[in-house]
């Protein structure tokens, strides 16, 4: 144990000297934790998506399709951005994205209402943005039900019955929405909070990996038996300050100040915690097979979208195929990111993660005994065989190769 403990202060006491001299450490724990997340803030902090540009395309000319025209402009979702008289020239701006939804009056739209019988909108959307279909189509859905709901009371109305009992009629049922966790339905507390997540978990482990590569780079011993993961885990010590802080102005700063946090801005930093703590063996384990700087970056590339995106965070869970669930729940993002959603959305206890809280501890044990084994392999093997299938010792260089203050 004096050992172990001897380890794990030499390597804090040596990371500290190493970030003081390696300035591009460094940088990478300073720029990318507060960057990041003020890139996101700035990029979603209008919340939602409003006012979206539509053609009105009025064949009709009359009262009735300038009044369709009204209504749509006067949503907040929708915004007239002009009226034209060729369809074909409306398909074409919706084409060049100039627009996000096109609505065609036809001609007989006033005759055939006034006649009683069914007339027809035409609304065109490219479709290829599905957030902005879904706030465009529903606001034309909500206009036309609502001018149906007061031409069948006008009718009403004419054959003599009373106002109330007419709007009765021409909307026999009534609906009512309550969003119970999300009310504002806002996109920016959707996704950038998780979005901060994977930026904490490219942060912990991009910067002890990249500090590993860029000693072996130097002919820097990294963590050299006995005790090597003791050694790893001090220099990991050394970053923890950055990660952790990163975390607070992210969770704790810019998120409540973006009304992204509910009241559950401290649970979620503990939850970033308890996530930190089951990817520390994993950042571990990467860093003791780091043959240089790049090779860091391209692991985590290749890993983080994949990792965000099959989390069930964006997409939903039981909608992912059978085999890729089963892998994602040993990554410790999966659980993570869901008890997030909660955190952020629906209640600011940690007792309502509890489940997924279990699943980190579950994951950070069998993560610790995994790195214990990688690392250990890790030091005995030769450089350019990554994943430790050689056992033939491997001569350190001296220390005195490049000599640290």
């Amino acid at each position: 144990m004096k050992g172990r403990l001897s380890s794990l202060r030499a390597g804090f006491v040596a990371e500290r000297r190493f970030l003081r001299r390696e300035r591009s450490v460094l940088l990478l724990l300073v720029v990318v934790p507060l960057l990041y997340p003020i890139i996101i803030a700035a990029l979603y902090s209008s919340e939602e998506a409003r006012e979206r540009p539509a053609l009105v395309v009025d064949l009709d000319g009359s009262a009735l399709s300038r009044r369709v025209a009204l209504d749509l402009d006067a949503t907040q979702e929708l915004r007239v951005a002009g009226r034209l008289s060729s369809v074909d020239d409306a398909v074409a701006a919706l084409r060049r994205d100039e627009v996000d939804l096109v609505v065609v009056v036809p001609g007989d739209f006033s005759r055939r209402a006034k006649r009683g019988e069914p007339a027809q909108l035409a609304v065109w959307s490219g479709g290829a943005n599905l957030y902005t279909w879904g706030i465009t189509y529903p606001a034309v859905h909500a206009t036309v039900g609502a001018l149906n709901r007061e031409l069948a009371a006008q009718a009403f109305r004419a054959r003599g019955l009373p106002a109330d009992p007419a709007a009765a009629r021409s909307a026999p049922f009534a609906l009512a929405e309550r969003l119970l966790f999300h009310p504002s339905a806002g996109y920016g507390r959707f996704v950038a909070v998780g979005i901060f997540l994977v930026v904490f978990q490219q942060v912990l482990v991009l910067s002890i990996a990249f500090s590993s590569g860029l000693k072996r780079e130097l002919g820097l011993p990294v963590a050299p038996p006995p005790f090597a993961g003791a050694r790893l885990l001090g220099e990991a010590l050394a970053h923890a300050p950055f990660w952790l802080g990163g975390a607070a102005f992210g969770v704790l700063g810019l998120a409540p100040a973006l009304g992204w946090s509910g009241s559950g801005a401290a649970a979620a930093y503990a939850l970033f915690l308890a996530f930190g703590i089951s990817l520390l063996p994993v950042a571990l384990a990467i860093a003791s097979l780091a043959r240089d700087r790049m090779g860091t970056f391209q692991l985590l590339m290749f890993f983080s979208v994949p990792v965000f995106v099959a989390s069930g965070f964006t997409w939903p869970a039981s909608q992912l195929p059978a085999p890729v669930g089963a892998v994602m729940a040993l990554f410790p993002a999966t659980p993570a990111l869901r008890a997030l959603r909660v955190l952020s959305m629906k209640s600011g206890s940690l007792a309502a993660v509890a489940p997924e809280l279990g699943w980190l501890a579950v994951l950070a044990a069998f993560n610790t005994l995994s790195a214990a084994l990688v690392i250990r392999r890790a030091w005995t093997r030769l450089p350019g065989f990554p994943w430790g299938l050689r056992t033939t010792p491997l001569a350190w260089p001296e220390p005195e190769k490049r000599n640290l203050p």
